[in-house]
């Protein structure tokens, strides 16, 4: 039992330090400034690279932006050429993905201060073909990894038990491939990276 907790620790640990070191720039907050009319004013601060979009309730794009910037990042969006409804504004860095509702009656536009929404990334580490896989799982999914060689044939998959911290590490040093491409499936999302051995 002390063994399984230290082993625990350790990964929680490793988790928490790849999960800093690769959100550099990554992890962001949403303010909102202001909502007048079918316009919404807000502000995404701590990144300097995000990319914006707007869904309908059918997940169809209505509008895409990717934003590089060395300050806040501010951005006003006049809505009124949107129906009444219900739309979500998508934010995605490095790290995360963030879903924000957007509520469109009448004449006037509303945007959910809060995430409905936030999904971590997985983080790969590559170190000399020994490949980490770390996610920081906030809703407990049930996570499956798959692993595809440079030909597109799958080599590995499991489903991994569904814990806060998840964590793998796959030993590739000696793998007869160049690249395998990792799908990370956990939360309704597929993240998929792919990474060069050799």
């Amino acid at each position: 039992m002390k063994k399984i907790l230290k082993f625990s620790l350790v990964l929680a640990a490793v988790v928490l330090t790849a999960v800093q070191a690769h959100a550099g720039n990554a992890d962001f907050s949403l303010d909102l400034i202001k909502e007048e009319g079918k316009t919404v004013s807000f502000s995404l601060k701590e990144t300097k690279k995000i990319d914006l979009s707007i869904y309908d309730t059918n997940d169809g794009l209505i509008y895409q932006e990717k934003i590089t910037s060395e300050d806040n990042i501010s951005r006003t969006y006049d809505l009124t050429a949107l129906p009444d409804g219900i739309y979500f504004l998508k934010a995605e860095s490095d790290l995360k993905i963030s879903k924000y509702k957007i509520e469109v009656v009448g004449n006037k536009a509303k945007l959910s201060a809060d995430a409905i929404s936030e999904v971590y990334k997985p983080v790969l580490v590559n170190k000399n073909g020994m490949i980490t896989v770390n996610i920081l799982n906030l809703e407990k999914a049930p996570v499956t990894v798959a692993l595809y060689d440079s030909e597109e044939n799958e080599v590995y998959k499991e489903t991994l038990t569904a814990d806060l911290y998840v964590g793998k590490t796959f030993d590739l040093t000696s793998a007869p491939s160049s690249k395998y491409t990792f799908e990370i499936t956990y939360n309704g999302k597929t993240h998929i990276e792919t990474v060069a051995i050799k």
